[in-house]
């Protein structure tokens, strides 16, 4: 199949859906239909010139559409293995985001918003991120990356009334925009070097750096890591996201952080896999990747916990499940030069673990969609109950909810499971991969604790007042249909990546072979039994076995057995109101709250004599009120580390603003002077 044109097809359909949605966005259900349609059938062309690149049936690269001379770059399209994972997480997302804004944008919750301002930029958006993926010119990569962050950031501030959506579209744009200079200024050096932007021109570029000038080699894997993890949002460069996550609606927020955020990983797996060499210097940066993925993990998941926006709380948690992905691809990349199979099952893992993250997080981003337009508030505190009225959101919320956590035989489970065992073989060789392996599984309890805690707060547990007052103005239903469709269909995907996980490992598998054609071991030598089970195989025999049927059946057996005493048993139920001390007290007060949820696990894990003693251990020696104990409390408190940092970076934000003069000529001086010192570090650096 001519993959030039069939991509030209897709950008074609969602430029014209584009045209027509702004043409007829004043009727809200009709412009969500037509919108859809675009989308669903731009995503089923996608999906086929995904499948034709998996079965080697694809023209590759295509044809040269334009050419610029005066930058010798071409408009040239190429799907690899690697582009074909991302184009399907890309056309999965977008399609049923599509379908669930149909109910959920109309909605009059937003009915004060023009949907000019949604539809056109959410087709453009999708378009920008397909072009990403499948640009085979780093300039053009560019030109597509700038669209796709243009149109989402006019996403994130569709309710342009509120100021704080203002705020958080400025931080957006502004930290995105760094991330971007840092490609420039890295891709301009690869172009110099090389002669042209076009990826095979820029791969020899990498490789004749990497082997002759080391120095300016890292200075350009710097760049690119930071460009990269900024729209990745891994920690500390994504203070972004959580302030886009709550400003922009559901949908848009599913895609940023199922699609979007991917992107990132998508430009360190091209420039740091494919392109760069097998050097000493990239090892030291796959470290430097799974540090800052360890470092992610903990500290934003910690900080997922405490939060009571729902949306927030989610921001927060696709920060902390980005660290596993980048766990993973550190180690891929560290492990390149020492040991192919470690290398692979890294890669394998964490791009397992982005397809499970962008199912079942993108699910619970509409699940909290769904409660906002509901009961009209993000707010935990002010939720609850709401499993009564809403049955379909309430089970893909436990399916989402359970997947994340890692709860067997759901899809988060197996993922977690391979990066765990890749990471504590690693520290065999290298002892600091242990400490980040027992960080993560340390780090899958407090998922579980967060995830209880947004199943719990909004669906489960007793009404708020909020919701019991929304009652008394008339009874309260499940979401429109096309909502409940949209998570239903990711529900199925978070069961079946846990239940089949050789679907995903396989399309990860491919990915990283096309990568570099007969490098890795097999898919077979790796994992070895059924293609229901997964036994891991690191070149040494089998290392892991995990078989999700049998789990699943025994879970079914041990719920079916207690369920079966209990309805043999047929015992009444009592139902009373809850004693409160003798004294008269409004429901809301005795209401197990949002916060309740982690005051437990705060306890246990406070750095003081009481969490000590509710731990069972009791030192003997005299606990100072200084010292260790307090430096302790500042590592333990991530509100110090975190918003330190987050402060900092502020004040450097606002000194970079005063170059907003508002004239052309001082932009372009600012170009110049940039693509001066790149120059300069070109010669000047070994």
């Amino acid at each position: 199949m001519d993959t030039t044109n069939g991509l030209i097809w897709v950008m074609a359909l969602l430029l014209a859906g584009t045209a027509i949605s702004a043409l007829i966005s004043r009727w809200r259900r009709l412009v969500g239909w037509v919108s859809f349609a675009f989308v669903l059938a731009a995503s089923i062309l996608v999906l086929c010139l995904s499948a034709f690149a998996w079965l080697g049936k694809a023209s590759f690269p295509g044809k040269v559409l334009f050419h610029i001379p005066i930058l010798n770059s071409n408009l040239v399209f190429g799907i690899d293995g690697i582009s074909a994972l991302f184009l399907a997480v890309i056309a999965v997302l977008g399609s049923l985001s599509a379908l669930y804004s149909v109910g959920y944008i109309a909605h009059p919750y937003y009915g004060g918003e023009s949907l000019a301002r949604y539809y056109p930029f959410m087709l453009l958006f999708i378009l920008g991120m397909i072009g990403v993926v499948v640009s085979w010119d780093l300039f053009m990569f560019l030109i597509f990356w700038e669209l796709m962050t243009l149109a989402s950031y006019f996403l994130v501030i569709f309710e342009k009334e509120k100021r704080v959506n203002l705020r958080a579209g400025f931080k957006y744009f502004v930290m995105t925009h760094i991330g971007t200079a840092c490609l420039i200024a890295a891709f301009i050096i690869l172009r110099l070097v090389g002669g042209s932007f076009g990826f095979d021109d820029s791969r020899e570029a990498m490789e004749a750096l990497g082997g002759s000038r080391p120095g300016l080699f890292s200075t350009v894997l710097l760049l690119m890591f930071i460009g990269f993890g900024t729209k990745a949002a891994i920690f500390p460069l994504g203070d972004w996201l959580p302030d886009a996550h709550p400003a922009a609606p559901s949908a848009i927020s599913a895609l940023l952080s199922g699609v979007m955020i991917k992107m990132g990983v998508y430009g360190i797996l091209r420039c740091f896999l494919w392109m760069g060499p097998s050097s000493h210097s990239l090892a030291i940066w796959g470290g430097i990747i799974a540090f800052f993925g360890a470092l992610s993990l903990f500290i934003c998941t910690m900080e997922a916990l405490v939060q009571r926006d729902s949306k927030r709380l989610l921001a927060f948690s696709s920060i902390g499940q980005m660290g596993y992905i980048f766990l993973g691809i550190g180690i891929g990349i560290a492990f390149l030069r020492i040991s192919p199979a470690l290398s692979a099952a890294g890669f394998i893992g964490g791009l397992y673990h982005l397809l499970n993250h962008a199912s079942f997080k993108g699910l619970l981003f509409l699940n909290a969609g769904s409660a906002l337009i509901s009961a009209g508030t993000r707010d935990l505190d002010r939720l609850g109950g709401l499993y009564k009225f809403m049955p379909l959101t309430t089970f893909t919320a436990l399916i989402a909810s359970f997947s994340i956590a890692g709860v067997p035989p759901l899809n988060g489970f197996g993922s977690k499971w391979l990066l765990y065992q890749v990471s504590l073989f690693c520290g065999l060789q290298a002892p600091i991969y242990m400490a980040y392996g027992i960080a993560a599984i340390f780090i899958s309890a407090v998922t579980l604790a967060y995830s209880i805690k947004f199943l719990g707060a909004i669906f489960f547990g007793q009404p708020s007042a909020n919701i019991t007052g929304l009652l008394r103005k008339g009874p309260m239903e499940d979401v429109p249909t096309t909502m409940r469709v949209a998570q239903m269909a990711l529900a199925l995907v978070c069961i079946g990546f846990g239940i089949i996980p050789m679907i995903p490992i396989s399309a990860a598998h491919y990915a990283i072979s096309t990568a570099k054609p007969g490098f890795f071991p097999g898919l077979n030598m790796l994992f070895s039994g059924s293609f229901l089970g997964l036994s891991l195989n690191l070149g040494e025999g089998i290392t892991g076995i995990w078989n999700p049927v049998v789990m699943a059946i025994a879970f079914a057996i041990c719920f079916l057995i207690p369920l079966g005493i209990y309805m043999g048993a047929r015992g009444t139920v009592r139902v009373v109101e809850p004693w409160v001390c003798g004294e008269v007290h409004d429901l809301d007060e005795i209401r197990y709250k949002a916060a309740g949820f982690y005051l437990t696990f705060r306890t246990l894990s406070a750095p003081r004599l009481g969490g000590l003693k509710a731990m069972g251990f009791y030192p003997r020696w005299p606990i100072p009120r200084a010292g260790w104990l307090r430096a302790l409390r500042y590592i333990f408190n991530f509100d110090y580390l975190y918003y330190a940092f987050v402060k900092g970076l502020m004040k450097l934000f606002d000194w970079f603003s005063l170059v907003h003069v508002g004239y052309p000529q001082v932009y372009v001086l600012w170009m110049a002077v940039g693509l001066a010192i790149a120059i300069l570090l070109l010669y000047l650096l070994p």
